[in-house]
């Protein structure tokens, strides 16, 4: 059976009119641009200009951490880690309680608009590899097909990792594989294709984007590259556990036109630095949310910041599990350490802690914060922080919150990543090996940790590799998908959850650990349910994993 698809139909009737609209909005010199009576959907494509832009815009509506579409403003201002083991949400309002307890059905899904949202970007971009070859400048159609090739194989990689999962006998739980612009004579009942068929042309888009590509540095920052290309490859290939291919494609990042930042602290914060592998670009006030001028920063600072007599969101913020994952300067646990004090236990942590995690006695935002009863920090308020920490990662804490708007770039892969999708896909294929210790002790060095030690074992160096992401690459939402490839995430989410209590008297502060909250987590949540308006239009594609 044939559907009519409006939004279909509703696109081709426009597409005209969209790029009529965006190349009128370009700076480029009036007397260069077509003039207005002429342009045609055939002379959009053979314009530089009007390409480009469409291409742009594929771009720019490209969700990530920090605009995420989830069903609204009021729902979606939160990171992926707010829902693991990893982290909280304090604002009430948001779906992070359904995904903490998997509480929901199809018919009211989070981020419902996402399976549409993405499809719409597939859909952009098969129109704009079947047009692409219009242009006559053959150094930019190049290029142009090569970034398209690099988008639909990242949006086809995020559908993958939310509604797809890996399965043994060749099931179909990919995601239906669309790789033209679908007519209203084209039947749109599109059953899943299996994972590995998806991985397939995910790697197929990534080899003809690499070689299409011009490399960091030789193109506009926010584009992508031939590193792009091969880093996301690398990770498509971790995800599907083809171990070697993975270590490969990581191999052809390593030590080409990447290096780790300095500064841990600052990398986030530094626009277009050489560890910047692929980001989506941000633009003060790009992240205006609701008409205020606030951003990441308001998001996610407590209520008792304040600017003006506007307040914090208060946002994600970390768990007691969380800090406890962190090693001491000595390599040891917190556990083993001699260096751990329970009346100090933040003295003597990885550096990454101080630049990641907000704690009693921290300063923060240029003043002290005090998370005891009577403390600046327990205002009495819903988005106090029930876990005793906040977060500091991502903030321009040199600016007063509503102030100026936030526009950190959103970071979607870095170069220390490539190093731990090659030491987890070396290690798995072949066990430890020199290459495996210099790719994470190079990422310890510039945290200001000791080496692994030697000789350990595929089993041990498993153990290391994994801590090592879940403290490297804190709330970038790596690790929402991380518990869930490993599948562990049924051992580390169902039951408590832990914070830490202060209390303060006279001078003493005291540190005890307790269960804020019981979250559970059944098999389902493994992966999303596609949202049922769009099962309802396309029943071929069917739930899996008991939605």
């Amino acid at each position: 059976m044939k559907r009519i698809n409006t939004k279909a139909l509703w696109y081709r009737c426009t597409l005209v009119c969209i790029s009529i609209l965006l190349l009128i909005s370009c700076d480029s010199n009036i007397l260069n641009q077509i003039p207005k009576d002429s342009l045609t959907e055939a002379t959009v494509w053979t314009d530089p200009q009007g390409a480009t832009q469409f291409v742009n815009a594929i771009y720019g509506r490209m969700p990530s951490g920090f605009d995420r579409n989830y069903q609204g403003w009021a729902k979606g201002l939160y990171l992926l880690d707010g829902v693991t083991d990893d982290g909280d949400v304090c604002m009430p309002w948001t779906h992070s309680n359904e995904l903490q307890s998997g509480n929901f059905l199809p018919s009211g899904t989070p981020w419902g608009e996402t399976w549409g949202d993405y499809y719409a970007l597939v859909r952009k971009t098969n129109v704009a590899l079947e047009n692409l070859v219009r242009l006559k400048d053959e150094t930019l159609r190049n290029r142009l097909m090569g970034e398209t090739y690099f988008l639909r194989g990242f949006i086809y990689h995020e559908l993958l990792r939310l509604y797809g999962m890996k399965a043994t006998g060749g099931a179909p739980t990919g995601v239906p594989l669309i790789s033209k612009s679908l007519t209203l004579n084209d039947n749109f009942q599109l059953p899943r294709s299996t994972y590995d068929e998806v991985v397939d042309f995910i790697i197929a888009d990534m080899d003809k984007a690499a070689s299409l590509l011009p490399k960091k540095g030789a193109i506009e920052a926010g584009r992508a590259t031939s590193g792009a290309a091969n880093a996301l490859k690398s990770r498509v290939l971790l995800y599907a556990e083809r171990w070697q291919a993975a270590a490969d494609a990581a191999n052809k990042v390593i030590n080409t036109d990447y290096t780790l930042f300095s500064d841990y602290r600052t990398l986030f914060l530094t626009k277009n630095n050489n560890e910047v592998v692929f980001a989506k670009k941000f633009q003060a006030p790009d992240k205006v949310h609701f008409g205020l001028n606030n951003g990441f920063d308001v998001v996610n600072s407590p209520p008792s910041i304040k600017g003006g007599s506007d307040a914090g969101w208060g946002g994600n913020v970390p768990t007691q599990n969380f800090v406890d994952s962190y090693e001491m300067l000595d390599g040891k646990s917190q556990a083993t350490s001699p260096l751990y004090k329970a009346n100090e236990p933040y003295t003597n942590l990885d550096p990454r802690f101080e630049a990641t995690v907000v704690h009693n006695g921290s300063t923060f935002r240029g003043r002290l914060i005090e998370l005891f009863p009577g403390g600046a920090d327990v205002t009495g308020k819903p988005e106090d922080t029930k876990t005793g920490y906040m977060l500091r990662k991502f903030h321009e804490e040199q600016y007063v919150i509503y102030t100026k708007s936030s526009d950190q770039d959103w970071i979607f892969i870095r170069y220390a990543e490539v190093l731990l999708n090659y030491a987890e896909a070396k290690n798995e294929a072949t066990g430890p090996d020199a290459s495996i210790y210099n790719a994470i002790n190079a990422i310890r060095k510039r945290a200001g940790m000791p080496d692994l030690e030697t000789g350990l074992s595929k089993e041990q160096m498993r153990v290391k590799i994994r801590n090592e992401r879940r403290i490297e690459l804190a709330f970038e939402e790596h690790r929402f998908f991380d518990i869930r490839r490993w599948k562990i995430a049924e051992s580390l989410l169902n039951g408590p959850l832990y914070g830490t209590k202060v209390s303060k008297t006279g001078n003493t502060v005291t540190y005890t650990r307790y269960a804020f909250e019981s979250r559970n987590f059944p098999s389902k949540l493994y992966v999303l349910p596609i949202p049922q308006g769009e099962i309802d239009k396309n029943p071929a594609a069917k739930q899996i994993a008991g939605w």
